[in-house]
C-alpha cells in the first residue's frame, strides 16, 4: 500500500515539476527545434531571436533565452511533441552538443 502513494506522490511531483519548467522557459518544443537546427547551420543567436519574432510576433522569446537555449542547455517534455518530433529533439540536441564540444576541444572561440 505504501509503495502505491510513493509512486503516486513521485509522478504528481514530476508532473508538477514538469509544468513549471516549460512555464518558466515560455518557448514552445518547436521553437526550440528551430533554435538548434538554425544553430547547427551556423546562424547568430541575433538572427536567430530576428527571424522567431518576424515569424510569430506574439513568441514570448527574449535574445537571452535564445542564447541559452543555443548552447543546448534546454529540455524538452515528451508531452510538449509528438513522438516523431521528440525523437528527433532528441537527435538535434545531441548534434548541438556535440558541435559545442568540438569547437571547445578545437579551441575555437565561438560567438553566440
Amino acid at each position: 500500500m505504501d509503495n502505491k502513494y510513493k509512486q503516486l506522490f513521485k509522478k504528481q511531483k514530476s508532473d508538477r515539476r514538469e509544468v513549471k519548467r516549460t512555464d518558466k522557459r515560455s518557448v514552445t518544443g518547436e521553437e526550440v527545434i528551430f533554435i538548434f537546427e538554425k544553430i547547427l547551420e551556423g546562424w547568430k543567436t541575433i538572427r536567430i531571436f530576428n527571424t522567431i519574432i518576424q515569424l510569430n510576433p506574439n513568441s514570448s522569446v527574449d535574445k537571452k533565452k535564445v542564447e541559452t537555449i543555443a548552447t543546448g542547455n534546454c529540455k524538452v517534455y515528451p508531452s510538449e511533441l509528438s513522438e516523431d518530433k521528440y525523437n528527433y529533439y532528441l537527435l538535434i540536441r545531441e548534434k548541438v552538443y556535440s558541435f559545442h564540444e568540438k569547437a571547445k576541444l578545437s579551441g575555437e572561440n565561438i560567438k553566440i
